[in-house]
């Protein structure tokens, strides 16, 4: 006889698999809840929810910008941290000819002196140990690096800052940038601290004007120094070497005429003889 009580196989597969269905169901239900209970919150408590955004999303960044020991600071800031930090030191990375045109702050006024090394892309190892040598106490030193603009001081405060330095600032606009040292300088910092452009040297001549407007060059006692292989020209007489001018010649300089350079100068026309009836000479 066939049992009527043994189920099917078919039936069992599904009588298994329904308790299944019932707890996915029942997932569901509880995901929908969580979502459906969140969104509840947010629109019972707008402005705490705003707030805690706030927080996070501005507060805290703030304040580890703030409390941040590798970053840019205005240069007003840095000349107050070598006023008032006895540990801050100035390190200029900029190159010789830079610094041939404008020089360093001058921090005598606060008892310390510029740090001056050259930064090279491509030897920060080589740049790292000259900075060493010259900080002995780097890990209690504030260093604040300048550049002539924002070039590679906050690539060096970083490096320095990994290197062992207790803090490392970059100026911010460097010594020529916008709100650079030069930029603030005559508002904000005292003129001790000033840098200013060093002017070249170069020989310049000794220029002088006549009557007539004329620009001629100054001769000390009219006598210009020349090779004895120089003959004299015109009404210029030699004395030991030196080529002295006539008083016409100084005369007409001072009349604004021009010496006539043609070979003829006693003829009219300051031409040569025609022939075959030539002009008389004057």
């Amino acid at each position: 006889m066939i049992d009527l009580f043994t189920p099917f196989p078919c039936l069992a597969v599904e009588a298994s698999s329904a308790p299944n269905l019932v707890e996915s169901d029942a997932g569901k239900i509880n995901l929908e809840t969580i979502v459906a209970s969140i969104d509840d919150f947010f629109n019972r408590y707008p402005f705490f929810v705003a707030g805690c955004t706030f927080i996070w999303l501005v507060v805290i960044p703030l304040v580890q910008e703030y409390f941040k020991k590798c970053k840019f600071v205005s240069a007003i800031d840095a000349f107050k941290k070598l006023r008032d930090d006895p540990d801050s030191q100035l390190l200029d990375i900029r190159d010789r000819k830079n610094l041939k045109f404008l020089g360093s702050p001058n921090l005598k006024m606060l008892k310390k002196e510029v740090v001056q090394v050259e930064f090279t892309e491509g030897n920060e190892d080589g740049f790292v140990k000259k900075v060493l040598e010259r900080f002995k106490d780097a890990p209690n030193t504030v260093v604040c690096v300048l550049d002539s603009f924002e070039g590679n001081s906050m690539k060096v405060a970083e490096l320095l800052f990994n290197n062992g330095f207790k803090e490392a600032y970059a100026i911010k606009g460097g010594v020529r940038g916008q709100q650079g040292w030069m930029a603030i300088q005559d508002t904000l910092l005292p003129p001790p601290v000033h840098i200013n452009r060093r002017k070249k040297t170069k020989a310049s001549q000794n220029l002088s004007t006549n009557g007539n407007g004329a620009i001629q060059q100054n001769e000390s006692n009219d006598e210009t120094a020349l090779s004895p292989d120089i003959p004299a020209v015109g009404n210029q007489k030699t004395e030991n070497g030196q080529v002295k001018r006539s008083a016409e010649s100084n005369l007409e300089m001072k009349n604004g005429s021009v010496a006539s350079s043609s070979p003829y100068p006693n003829y009219p026309d300051l031409k040569p003889p025609s022939s075959p009836t030539p002009s008389k000479p004057k």
